[in-house]
């Protein structure tokens, strides 16, 4: 399993004009490399690189002061300075942190950090808090659409998932890394991920799987630069021919392995592999093959002076001569073993309580100065708030004054708008009513007129009918006069008498109704009414005397005596109830 601690060269970093110097993680930083020097000042390429940037320097832009801190950081990890390391990375992402406007980039590099403080975290057994750190990094990534940084994500966090034997989880982070990491063809991580892989499917002894992936994984290495990554691939292939016991093709590997860590002096890596080789010449059943590679690993563990790679080495060799039956080499390489582990464990537990210990400083360092921004930012919050509130206070002040002169200005305006609309409305109400008064003018001059000439009508009636009435008189004289022999001429006269009656008493009357119910719509109606007993002949009576016309007239429109007339208005003033006192003209009026 490996965790990925390669995250500087991946961001772009956009080029910064102006020069700084006081970076304090820079400072830092030189500070922890310093003290790191003094106690073991060792030589390799990495230092060589941050010695010559710092012997060169005068002044830095931002990134270039970050570019160093985060390679010191690298160098002190390498040495097992986990807590300086963390001291470092902690300050360079606070500088970052606080920063009041963040570029995509400023984002990136915050996530970088997280992802590398987890690693720490990682290492030194705090898996809670290198998964808090990891989650960081990916909301980060999330964020600005880092899917590369992503990729890194779940690969550390799948190494998690694998140390605390959720394979299945751990799995299906490294296929996500696989899938990211695929569409931009970034192969020095899929390397990673494949031979992640390769280890979850040992966990689960499925050799064939595994070994499908450590050659995917070699396939994403480039055999003319990667020698190390390279030999190691060898190697684990070899050991998985081994498994399933095709021991010429996994001797094959084996060899190719150490002629590359031989040529390129990876002593370390070289030693392990002669001790698989000796293995496979063991199971071959060639003992002095396997005795001599044997030999040529404790030779290169003595030359290491490595502990580790010492008690690797011995319990191997304890164990092929404890098998052959050289039980007196097998006791002491056996002694050896156990002298070394003992001191071993007993230094390893020292180191890594003080590792263990370091970091937690560091990380209640962390938390106290968290805890005193807090405070500091408590302390701007409540200032912030008694400004908020004064501002809030002076704005209700002004609102306040503002809604009151508002309200003053919009009552006057709506005073003034009420008084034109009274002042409207008062023209208006007059004019409707000079308009109703003249129009009731109006009507009362039409009635009067429409009234005389009905009045006028019903005495032209009244004079045609005294006409009709005196020429028939005149006709019956004149037919008593005649001879009744003379029948012709009696029977013309009595026609033409029984005519101008007809005439007379039917279609003039027939008329005088129509027009007179044009002018009195409702009188009719109105009368029926109140008195629904009169008769059709009291009906016309009452209508010639709405008219205003006298007893003479009445009798000379109906053609009946005015003793007739004078009963037939006495016998109206019964049925109308009324008193001898009340004019009945004026009464008719009301309908």
């Amino acid at each position: 399993m490996r965790i990925l601690l390669s995250f500087l060269f991946f961001f772009y970093i956009s080029p910064v004009s102006a020069l700084v110097t006081n970076y304090s993680f820079l400072k830092k930083a030189e500070s922890h490399y310093k003290s790191v020097l003094a106690n073991s000042p060792q030589q390799s390429g990495g230092k060589k690189t941050i010695d010559s940037s710092l012997n060169t320097r005068d002044s830095v832009r931002f990134q270039e002061a970050y570019h160093l801190s985060f390679q010191i950081g690298l160098f002190l990890l390498e040495q097992g300075k986990h807590a300086k390391a963390l001291d470092i990375f902690n300050d360079m992402r606070q500088y970052l942190e606080t920063k009041t406007i963040k570029t995509k980039e400023d984002e990136n590099r915050i996530g970088s950090l997280y992802l590398v403080i987890g690693a720490i975290y990682e290492e030194t057994g705090l898996w809670n808090d290198a998964l808090a750190m990891y989650m960081n990094s990916l909301q980060i990534c999330n964020k600005t659409d880092n899917q590369a940084g992503k990729a890194r994500v779940y690969n550390n966090i799948g190494v998690l998932y694998y140390k605390r034997n959720e394979n299945n989880k751990a799995e299906e982070l490294f296929n996500k890394a696989i899938a990211i990491n695929k569409s931009f063809n970034i192969r020095p991580e899929l390397f990673n991920n494949y031979n992640n892989l390769v280890g979850i499917y040992k966990a689960r002894h499925n050799t064939a799987k595994a070994l499908e992936y450590e050659l995917i994984a070699l396939n994403q290495l480039d055999i003319n630069k990667n020698f190390y990554d390279l030999s190691i691939v060898y190697s684990n292939i070899g050991n998985l021919y081994q498994d399933i016991g095709n021991l010429i093709v996994a001797l094959s590997y084996y060899q190719q392995a150490a002629g590359i860590q031989k040529s390129k002096s990876f002593q370390v890596g070289l030693m392990r592999t002669y001790l698989s080789i000796s293995s496979v010449y063991e199971s071959l059943h060639k003992p002095d093959s396997a005795i001599f590679y044997i030999n040529e690993s404790l030779r290169l563990a003595d030359i290491l002076n490595n502990p580790s790679q010492k008690l690797i080495a011995y319990k191997e060799s304890a164990r092929y001569f404890e098998k052959t039956g050289n039980y007196k080499t097998a006791y002491n390489l056996y002694s050896k073993y156990v002298f070394l582990n003992d001191s071993l464990e007993k230094l390893n537990s020292l180191t890594k309580i003080e590792q263990i210990q370091a970091v937690y400083e560091v990380i209640n360092k962390e938390k106290d100065n968290k805890i005193l921004q807090q405070k500091v930012n408590l302390q701007q919050l409540a200032i912030q708030r008694q400004r908020f509130v004064l501002l809030g206070a002076v704005a209700i002040v002004i609102f306040f004054i503002y809604f009151v002169l508002n309200l003053i200005r919009n009552n006057k305006r709506e005073r003034k708008k009420n008084q034109k609309i009274i002042e409207q409305a008062d023209l208006l109400h007059k004019q409707e009513k000079d308009f109703l008064i003249n129009k009731e003018h109006s009507l009362e001059l039409e009635l009067d007129y429409k009234n005389r000439q009905l009045t006028s009508y019903a005495l032209h009636l009244a004079r045609n009918n005294e006409f009709v009435q005196r020429t028939t008189d005149d006709l019956k004289q004149i037919l008593l006069g005649i001879n009744p022999r003379e029948k012709e001429r009696t029977e013309r006269i009595k026609q033409m008498i029984s005519d101008l009656h007809q005439y007379s008493s039917g279609h003039d009357w027939e008329e005088f109704r129509l027009y007179f119910e044009e002018v009195h719509q409702s009188f009719e109606k109105n009368l029926n009414t109140a008195y629904p007993e009169l008769s059709p002949n009291d009906k016309k009576i009452c209508a010639l005397l709405k008219l205003g016309l006298s007893t003479k007239e009445i009798a000379s429109i109906t053609f009946r005596e005015l003793r007739s007339v004078e009963s037939a208005r006495n016998r109206l003033r019964k049925k109308l109830g009324l008193a001898a006192d009340v004019n009945i003209h004026t009464f008719l009026s009301q309908f």
